[in-house]
């Protein structure tokens, strides 16, 4: 009986101490867990941490990302319009040299036109100083071609005639032979006159006396020479019309500028 108590109590004693250092070995175990959670909570935390660092430079990327996307939009609206200002520009400025080079040839058309007017009327006084020497007194007044005949070389009486004389009919007729070269210009005999009296005439004044003249030179170039009547015009000057005393004709062939202001008239449309 006293053995079977000692047996037990060893028993106890046994399971006692193997409880305890289990009981140790399972704290030490929790410990270690512990300590383990610890280190694994600090490196959560640490990750966290780096995570939130991450997200946050990610989104600055994003937003510099962004905002690059909304530069280079912007670069290529201005690019865009660039390129539609540059090709207006350029469409202006092709149009302003197809306006100049059609300016440049209006300017050339209307040279021409001049020069060929020029020309005519340099070679029709050149034609008439050959013709006519020194018998009658030609040069150019105001662009057009002047020939001018003293009143007592074609009329004698100045006073009171207005028919021209057979002396001065050689002079006119060198001057028909010239201009029915030229038959498009216009001619105008213009006389005046400054006589002081006029009893026993069926002249009332100058303007008539003058008048008269000058008709009568139209005549004789075109009832006797042949020059077309509606190409002349016979202008009565009266004493008002010339510098000076002495009276006389002037015969005034007028350049062909009507083509020339023909031409300038077609471009200006």
């Amino acid at each position: 009986m006293k053995k079977s108590g000692i047996t037990f109590l060893i028993t106890l004693l046994t399971i006692a101490t193997g409880l305890s250092q289990s009981k140790k070995e399972l704290q030490f175990q929790l410990e270690e867990k512990e300590a383990e959670i610890q280190q694994l909570q600090s490196e959560l935390s640490s990750i966290k941490q780096v995570s939130a660092t991450y997200k946050a430079e990610m989104e600055a990327v994003n937003f510099q990302m962004e905002e690059l996307r909304a530069t280079n939009a912007s670069l290529l609206q201005n690019l865009t319009n660039f390129t539609e200002l540059s090709s207006k520009k350029t469409e202006n400025i092709s149009k302003s040299l197809e306006t100049l080079r059609s300016k440049e040839n209006q300017l050339k058309k209307i040279n021409d036109a001049l020069t060929q007017t020029d020309s005519v009327t340099l070679a029709m006084l050149t034609q008439f100083k050959n013709s006519l020497g020194t018998e009658v007194k030609t040069g150019l007044s105001n662009g057009a071609v002047t020939l001018v005949l003293d009143n007592l070389f074609l009329f004698k009486e100045v006073d009171r005639n207005y028919d021209v004389v057979a002396e001065a009919l050689p002079a006119l007729e060198k001057i028909a032979g010239v201009l029915k070269k030229y038959p498009n210009l216009k001619i105008m005999v213009e006389t005046n006159s400054n006589a002081l009296g006029f009893e026993g005439l069926k002249i009332k004044d100058n303007w008539d006396l003058s008048s008269l003249q000058a008709a009568g030179v139209v005549r004789v170039l075109t009832e006797t020479y042949g020059l077309a009547p509606s190409r002349l015009q016979a202008i009565g000057k009266s004493e008002y019309g010339f510098d000076g005393i002495e009276t006389s004709t002037r015969i005034r062939i007028q350049p062909p500028y009507d083509t020339f202001y023909r031409t300038v008239k077609d471009m200006m449309k």
